[in-house]
C-alpha cells in the first residue's frame, strides 16, 4: 500500500510552532497528517496509530517542553513511531527527529544497534537558521524509502 503522507509526532505546547512546521512543509508540496483532523467520537489513538501506519516519514518534534514529558516517559506517540522506525533497516529515512529549541534527543533504544540520539537530527532554531532547517527536513523527506 503506498504511503500518503508526513506525520508529525509534537508536544502539544509546542503547537504553534508545529502549525508553522505544518504550512511551511505544505507550501513544499508534502501533505501532512493534523491530528487535529480527528472527528469527534473517533478514538484518536487508533486513528493516530492508523496515520502513522500510512506515512512516508515521522518528524519527531523534540523540545525543552517535549523534554520535559520525556523526563517522566517519553510521549506514547514517540514510542509507537520509533516501533514502526524498527521495521526499516538501518540507514532508512523514516524518523526525522526535528529540535525546536535547544534540548537533549533521548538515547531511547530502537534496536540492537540503533539509539535515537545517534540519528541525525535538524535544528528549526534559532529563527535565522530556521528555514535552512526546514530546506534540509525537507530534502530528507524525499530521501525517505516510501517517499511517493
Amino acid at each position: 500500500m503506498a504511503k500518503k503522507h508526513v506525520f508529525i509526532s509534537y508536544c502539544h505546547d509546542n503547537r504553534d510552532e508545529v502549525a508553522a512546521l505544518r504550512a511551511d512543509l505544505m507550501a513544499a508540496g508534502e501533505p501532512v497528517w493534523w491530528d487535529e483532523d480527528i472527528l469527534p467520537t473517533q478514538d484518536w489513538q487508533t486513528a493516530i496509530r492508523e496515520a502513522m501506519q500510512d506515512s512516508y516519514a515521522v518528524v519527531l518534534c523534540l523540545s525543552s517542553e517535549a523534554q520535559a514529558w520525556a523526563e517522566s516517559g517519553i510521549y506514547p506517540e514517540a514510542l509507537d513511531a520509533i516501533g514502526f522506525y524498527r521495521n526499516y533497516p538501518p540507514g532508512s529515512i523514516f524518523l526525522i527527529p526535528v529540535r525546536l529549541s535547544e534540548c537533549t534527543v533521548p538515547p531511547i533504544e530502537i534496536d540492537a544497534i540503533r539509539t535515537l540520539d545517534r540519528l541525525q537530527y535538524v535544528d528549526l532554531f534559532p529563527p535565522d537558521q530556521r528555514r535552512g532547517g526546514v530546506q534540509r527536513l525537507v530534502q530528507a523527506l524525499h530521501a525517505a524509502s516510501e517517499h511517493p
